[in-house]
């Protein structure tokens, strides 16, 4: 069976997919002698692009030519794009370029990959999660959906120990982003009236720009200015090859000091032998202040459902390996707090959830000869179309969507943006209103298809005349997502129904317009538009009311 899950992480990706069994495993990468592959990229020359655990060794020797961390990057708008030996790549490429490497272990080991769900964090906008889909289909993959990198470790955790009617706090503290899930379980009838276990998405939240990283590069300056004070230098003074050491030792020393009450760092500081000794006291000290964001969190996720109950924790990510994590998460929630396979649950969630998909759409590809005489793909498909049988996933919508049109009421005419879907709910979603031609004899209008964060049903004002988002109104986070041009036919009149349809699901957001008097629809899929043909004309938008 060619279907896997991937886990597209910050710091470090995972792949996995059902074994022969029916259980998720991930694929080992044999190159480094782990089940991870390092999110980092190193160009050394126009012919040679490292890819994994060698290119991470090159962050301070030859950190100009490394790339890391792109995940925080990747679907933000005016972000950076990255130039080497004439070649631009952004950060799309570059994690295309961490998921071929994911590709490329699955095919060493004699496999193919076809299909995928990659995750995200559950709060990645269209932008992000638009930009992470088009990377896998840039790396040759096929990707049948998005799952939220929670709602996948509770897919894992459901698949080894479910139990009936359970609230479930997801804490995932992943190398790059820190996402807080609350999730329900409970045993429900699918259409087919067989019994399953069903996940349901209560509340979502969380930093893209929080996670593990900030707990390395604290010790990272930590390790740094004891060797200056060691030595009499400055930060400035220490040599690249010096702090490249120091880099390629604090993960070392982080682990350490997650068994240990100390560790001890050996550090060559221009031809000087220098020994640190950290202690995880003063370790703790230096990040409490980053433990107390990510409970902040916890408690404003809480919030958005009163009066809820958890059952059970899950620590998901390698960072909860930290004792200051569980201590702080068991000190809020005593005798509730579970860590299952933190650095590879969300992966085999994925493969679980990508098994139930091709199973539903019907896309099982032939696979190799198995011992029992019959074909693996036959095996794996009969634990697959178990899985679904087994399962139900119910997730939240990420930001609130809708159109920008315009509101006739009152002697002027405002642009408004009507939220047809918000935040937090049930996915996929799907809402429909009909809209009119502003004038007599319009040509065409242009629906312009918007995200945001606020809940209210109507944001006034929320965009100019133009239909780009205001300034004035950072807190809702409004973007424009994309445009649709509906073309009308000649002498269309004003009081003309135009039938609007907003579908969300994982992947994105699908954008439908109806003539219901000619019966021509017009849609997209919309993806990250970064250049919209914007026409400045008020007679090219659509009004709320008829007349």
């Amino acid at each position: 069976m060619s279907t896997y899950g991937i886990d597209l992480g910050t710091t470090y990706s995972c792949i996995a997919r059902l074994d022969s069994n029916g259980n998720p495993e991930v694929i080992r990468n044999n190159e480094d002698d782990s089940n991870m592959v390092a999110s980092v990229v190193f160009f050394e020359n126009e012919n040679n692009v490292v890819v994994g655990q060698a290119a991470k060794e090159n962050i301070e020797t030859d950190g100009d030519r490394v790339v890391q961390f792109v995940k925080r990057e990747i679907g933000k708008r005016d972000t950076r794009t990255y130039e080497f030996d004439g070649k631009t790549y952004t950060p799309v490429e570059i994690s295309a370029l961490i998921l071929t490497r994911l590709k490329n272990l699955v095919e060493a080991q004699g496999n193919t990959i076809e299909d995928v769900v990659i995750t995200v964090p559950a709060y990645f906008g269209l932008e992000e999660r638009s930009a992470t889909k088009q990377a896998g289909e840039l790396a040759g993959l096929h990707v049948l959906s998005l799952i939220n990198e929670p709602t996948a470790a509770a897919l894992s955790y459901c698949a080894r120990q479910f139990q009936e009617d359970r609230t479930i706090l997801v804490y995932d503290l992943g190398g790059g982003t820190f996402d807080v899930t609350l999730v329900k379980m409970s045993m429900t009838r699918n259409e087919q009236g067989k019994d399953v276990q069903k996940i349901n998405v209560l509340a979502t939240g969380g930093d893209d720009k929080l996670g593990g990283k900030d707990w390395d590069d604290k010790l990272f300056e930590y390790i740094l200015n004891a060797c200056c004070e060691e030595n009499g230098l400055t930060p400035q003074e220490i040599e690249a090859e010096t702090r490249q050491d120091i880099r390629s030792k604090v993960e070392e020393a982080k682990r350490k000091l997650s068994k240990k009450q100390s560790a001890k760092v050996r550090i060559d500081v221009n031809g000087s032998r220098t020994e640190i000794t950290i202690k995880r006291s003063d370790f703790e000290s230096m990040t409490a202040d980053k433990v107390a964001q990510t409970m902040n969190f916890v408690e404003s996720t809480l919030q958005k459902v009163p009066g809820v109950e958890v059952d059970t924790v899950l620590l998901v990510g390698g960072s909860t390996y930290m004792p200051m994590i569980k201590n702080a998460v068991e000190a809020k929630f005593p005798g509730k707090v579970q860590q299952h396979d933190p650095d590879q649950a969300v992966a085999k969630g994925a493969a679980i959830y990508a098994s139930m998909l091709v199973v539903e759409e019907g896309t099982i590809s032939d696979g190799e000869t198995s011992a029992e005489g019959g074909t693996s793909s036959d095996t794996n498909i009969q634990h697959a179309e178990q899985l679904t049988a087994k399962f139900a996933v119910e997730d939240q919508t990420p930001r609130s969507f809708g159109p920008g049109v315009m509101d006739t009421k009152g002697s002027k005419h405002k642009y408004v943006l009507e939220n047809f879907i918000k935040i937090g709910e049930k996915m996929p979603a799907v809402f429909s209103k009909t809209y009119y031609p502003l004038e007599d004899n319009q040509e065409r209008v242009r629906l312009r298809a918007f995200e945001n964060m606020s809940t209210e049903d109507t944001l006034i004002p929320c965009v100019d005349e133009d239909g780009n988002p205001q300034a004035t109104d950072p807190a809702n986070n409004v973007k424009l997502l994309g445009e649709l041009v509906v073309n009308l036919p000649p002498e269309t009149a004003r009081n003309t129904p135009i039938k609007v349809t907003f579908k969300v699901d994982a992947s994105g957001v699908h954008v439908e317009a109806v003539n219901t008097k000619t019966n021509e629809v017009f849609e997209t899929f919309l993806r990250t538009e970064s250049d919209i043909d914007v026409d400045n004309s008020a007679v090219h938008q659509l009004r709320i009311s008829a007349d």
